[in-house]
């Protein structure tokens, strides 16, 4: 058995992760297409209008609306939907920031609720157990591009009366049911920050099939006046959220090729899952069958110390991370956590939107399955370690062999 690098042994892998963004000429020429151009601004020139029209036809929606960033397609979004102060807005504790900040530029509540283990996407009972009087809007994440169970949290907001915003942001080409994530419900948000399947730095996209929503979001986005062939004549108090050109010409380079880069994460997903299905503690998430496919913009372990010597999943991270494979453990602040969400750190005016639910929630434990996943269970490889050739996924699994072969070694060890 040889040593852990941990120790002083030598790592199973020297070389890093495959590179991302993934990129090539294509991407300049588009780019020196718009400088050349002299027409950089959205709706100047081609290239925003081409990328909601290539991005629509390829998610199967009705209407796309370019946005700057993940974060305003939420809350444009909710605005459009009327959704606003005194309303509140139901979603998972495990996800990014943006998601209850969404909530909070439309003037709403975040609601956060507890995930489902075997997804790490919000458990629909305890969305369901949620809803109160208040309640506008549902926001399913699908984190690390596994779909949230879009069957019950449809069905809920049909029967509740709830706006749908599907978080697509992780989850950019996956498909629930033979229909892409952010298709499903009222509203899909993407994102193209640099660590998603689509990237351009920044930048967002709101989909929906829904004519006036569409109409209402694209006037939220500039400067709240009706756009050309609008059928609403109202003002809304929007802002200036447009996609540059320079944005949108890259993007759709990025389009272009995301379906191979799916499939590649796809394949080295398959091949992986494959070699570590029968190591101890080790449970590389289980697909629901109506998943029809996955993006895989992480690959997802769920950690069992039981079975492997108490050892905590963080230094077992660090152990792989000696042997040149580096991990992730998913979100480490979550939403009821955050002062911004729970009414700690908010001033009067603010605190007045709270009903002290979130606080007490927070106090009261509500969240064991997230907080489990985050303190001890939940394990991400970076989509990178996905892209490479076979020998990158064989590296990845032999340095998860020798750890486990290890794990003794590691049980005075502290995180």
């Amino acid at each position: 058995m040889s040593q852990l690098a941990l120790y002083g042994g030598k790592p199973v892998r020297s070389e890093p992760a495959p590179s991302w963004p993934i990129y090539d000429e294509r991407e300049v020429e588009a780019v020196s297409r718009v400088v050349r151009s002299g027409k950089w601004q959205y709706g100047a020139g081609p290239e925003g209008v081409a990328l909601e029209r290539e991005f629509a036809e390829w998610m199967g929606a009705r209407h796309a609306i370019s946005t700057i960033n993940g974060t305003e397609t939420m809350a444009i979004a909710l605005k459009a939907a009327g959704v606003g102060p005194g309303d509140e807005v139901i979603m998972p504790t495990t996800t990014f920031v943006a998601c209850p900040l969404a909530a909070l530029l439309a003037g709403a509540v975040p609601v956060p609720v507890d995930i489902d283990p075997s997804s790490l996407a919000i458990h629909p009972k305890a969305a369901e157990a949620a809803v109160t009087a208040r309640t506008r809007a549902v926001m399913p994440v699908h984190l690390a591009g596994i779909p949230a169970d879009m069957d019950a949290i449809v069905d809920m907001a049909r029967r509740r009366n709830l706006v749908v915003l599907e978080d697509a942001a992780q989850a950019q080409g996956s498909e629930w049911r033979g229909r892409k994530v952010g298709t499903i419900g009222h509203f899909g948000s993407f994102s193209f920050q640099t660590a998603k399947t689509m990237v351009s730095g920044d930048g967002g996209m709101i989909t929906t099939d829904d004519a006036a929503l569409a109409d209402l979001c694209r006037s939220y986005r500039q400067f709240g006046s009706p756009q050309s062939g609008a059928a609403h004549s109202c003002t809304v108090t929007g802002g200036n959220y447009r996609m540059s050109e320079f944005v949108a010409a890259a993007l759709r380079v990025q389009l272009s090729r995301v379906h191979e880069l799916i499939d590649r994460r796809t394949e080295n997903a398959t091949l992986l899952n494959s070699r570590l299905r029968d190591v101890p503690g080790l449970r590389p998430f289980t697909l629901d069958e109506r998943v029809t496919r996955c993006s895989f913009l992480t690959y997802s372990i769920r950690y069992e110390a039981g079975e492997l010597e108490r050892v905590h999943r963080d230094v077992f991270l660090k152990a792989l991370a000696a042997e040149g494979v580096s991990a992730r453990t998913g979100y480490t602040t979550l939403v009821h956590e955050m002062p911004l969400c729970n009414g700690e750190n908010l001033r009067q005016e603010d605190l007045r939107r709270f009903t002290g639910r979130n606080i007490e929630a927070a106090r009261k434990g509500s969240f064991p399955n997230a907080e489990r996943a985050r303190s001890h269970t939940t394990i991400w490889l970076r989509q990178n370690w996905l892209l490479g050739d076979r020998g990158v996924v064989e590296d990845v699994a032999r340095a998860v062999y020798k750890v486990v072969e290890n794990i003794g070694a590691l049980k005075d060890e502290r995180a």
